[in-house]
């Protein structure tokens, strides 16, 4: 008797999967909308009506039903008693005022994204000449004005800092002196780290524009006296001397191979004897079968027929260790459907 399978045999069969996948982009577009309204910071400070919702939006209370009826239909929000409720979700990350939002980070990478069918098919065939002439370093040109880096740093914080607090729970800081992060935008990942461990001290290069929004930041939590703020770019400036961790928390994916190991043989150069690499960025499974996430970061580092950058996988990010002479080389998830954290050691005299 042949083994029973549980598997639909039409599966494959049918257009609700195509479907989903080629209208997701009006879903997006909901909760974009909701985030950029308020209303889910609306429903939390007491607002649970379509009308008094649509007061505190600015919108005719007839657009801000048809709003939350999909709001309840995505399972954002929930009606009991004609009352609306956030889902805990909602509640915990896209209520402005609680210090766990990150919704300002979700409408900044939409609004950076993909940017529709047709520009994705520009970008992947280079069909767009004027377009590709433009084409220089991403962030560079993200960070060209004070406005553009406020917003992308801001951002950057919300999204991050209680990943930050993940990694500042799960790596050993302790071990370490003085840590020097690259790229460090809003400074988050040197905040959590240093309210966890007391005796270290870092450095955190970025760009000008980047900088003067890291500082108010680090002012907040009070730690001006542990966590250094300079300007700097790791291609172009020296690197700082005296430290034992160097890190590149998420830059990486701007940049190719090649470049990633010249990055990679600076930082062996410039750590301190039997101090540490490490990288925290999108990773994909060496089987390049995924995870969706990075997949789509791989596939959006294609601007105009010129490749941005790359995600790589565990496996690639090792041979890149390698090829800068560290040893030791370790490889894990931080977040396993997006982000690697992979280190390596100068060997010590």
């Amino acid at each position: 008797m042949a083994p029973k399978t549980t598997e639909d045999p039409t599966q494959y069969k049918k257009t609700e999967r195509l479907n989903e996948l080629a209208f997701a982009f009006k879903n997006s577009a909901a909760l974009l909308a909701a985030i950029e309204l308020g209303v889910f910071s609306a429903i939390s400070e007491g607002a649970a009506t379509a009308e008094a919702i649509a007061a505190r939006a600015g919108v005719d209370p007839e657009a801000a039903d048809r709003l939350l009826i999909v709001c309840k239909a995505l399972d954002l929000i929930s009606e009991k008693g004609g009352r609306y409720e956030n889902r805990p979700d909602v509640e915990r990350y896209l209520v402005k005022s609680l210090p766990t939002y990150f919704g300002d980070y979700l409408v900044y990478q939409a609004g950076e994204g993909f940017g529709g069918g047709k520009s994705l098919v520009e970008n992947l065939t280079g069909s767009n000449e004027e377009e590709k002439a433009k084409v220089g370093n991403h962030y560079k040109a993200l960070m060209a004005t004070p406005e553009s880096a406020r917003r992308f740093t801001t951002a950057g914080y919300n999204a991050s800092i209680s990943l930050a607090h993940r990694l500042a729970k799960r790596f050993d800081f302790s071990r370490f002196k003085l840590w020097l992060d690259w790229a460090g935008g809003s400074g988050c990942y040197s905040i959590a780290a240093c309210e966890r461990h007391p005796g270290l001290r870092t450095i955190v290069m970025d760009q000008p524009n980047v900088i003067k929004v890291t500082k108010e930041f680090v002012a907040k939590h009070g730690l001006e006296d542990r966590i250094d703020i300079r300007p700097g770019d790791f291609l172009e400036t020296d690197y700082p001397k005296g430290c034992d961790l160097i890190s590149f928390i998420t830059p990486l994916q701007g940049y190719m191979p090649d470049q990633v190991i010249d990055i990679l043989k600076r930082t062996y150069d410039a750590l301190e004897p039997g101090g540490t690499g490490m990288v925290i960025d999108y990773m994909l499974n060496d089987d390049k079968t995924g995870p969706l996430d990075p997949a789509l970061m791989n596939l959006g580092g294609v601007t105009h027929g010129r490749f941005m950058g790359r995600v790589n996988s565990g496996a690639e990010f090792t041979s890149y260790f390698e090829a800068a002479g560290f040893v030791d080389i370790e490889v894990s998830w931080l977040l396993e459907h997006q982000l690697g954290r992979v280190t390596g050691k100068k060997q010590a005299r």
